[in-house]
């Protein structure tokens, strides 16, 4: 027996949908953007001297969903897939694509909307996985571990590494971030810094 996707309904032009550490990224001068429903941090003081050796920044405005059963998604240029378990997966793709996407992994499994559940990060730099190493005992990339002290999953986007971590961690997992990267000289950026190259379909603009 096939499950259908479950879509939720889509924002109203009025909905203004906030990332867990937007605050943060405020207070560090961040400068907002509202791209789509999403108000997202485009840029932040600093953050051309931190990408030269590492930079993190909030890609939390991409669709999360949840896909339970069947076999793992594909891999695509503008989509990118972490394991939860034998037959669950998290699947990212640009917020524009989110109904599409829903209903083409719902097909013949389960597939739920819940971007608002997950945060994902992006660290940038030469010394991307050295702060990675910082962060936890993760072993292997594509992989899982311990993020900061709490459960995460990271796969590799080129030269980036994506990580993700539930909401719930996000502002933990974000101050341990800035604190681990001063020592590399590195810091928090926004998310235009690291994909300048517009190499990443799931992350260009």
């Amino acid at each position: 027996m096939s499950l259908l996707a479950l879509e939720l309904a889509a924002p109203g032009a009025e909905t203004v949908l906030r990332s867990p550490v937007e605050h943060r990224l405020l207070a560090a001068g961040g400068r907002v953007e509202q791209r789509g429903p999403w108000r997202v941090v485009a840029g932040l003081d600093h953050e051309d001297t931190f990408a030269r050796t590492v930079a993190f920044a909030d890609a939390s405005h991409l669709a999360k969903l949840d896909v339970r059963g069947g076999e793992a998604p594909a891999e695509r240029p503008d989509r990118a897939a972490f394991e939860i378990a034998s037959d669950r997966w998290i699947v990212l793709c640009p917020w524009h694509q989110r109904e599409a996407t829903l209903a083409e992994l719902g097909d013949r499994r389960l597939a739920l909307d819940l971007s608002g559940a997950w945060m994902a990060l992006v660290l940038a730099g030469p010394d991307a996985e050295r702060l990675l190493r910082r962060l936890g005992p993760i072993a292997a990339v594509p992989g899982s571990g311990s993020i900061a002290g709490v459960p995460g999953r990271v796969v590799r986007r080129g030269e980036r590494l994506l990580v993700l971590v539930a909401s719930e961690f996000a502002q933990h997992v974000w101050d341990v971030c800035a604190d681990l990267c001063l020592p590399l000289g590195g810091g928090p950026a926004g998310l235009d810094a690291v994909t300048r190259s517009g190499d990443d379909p799931l992350l260009a603009r």
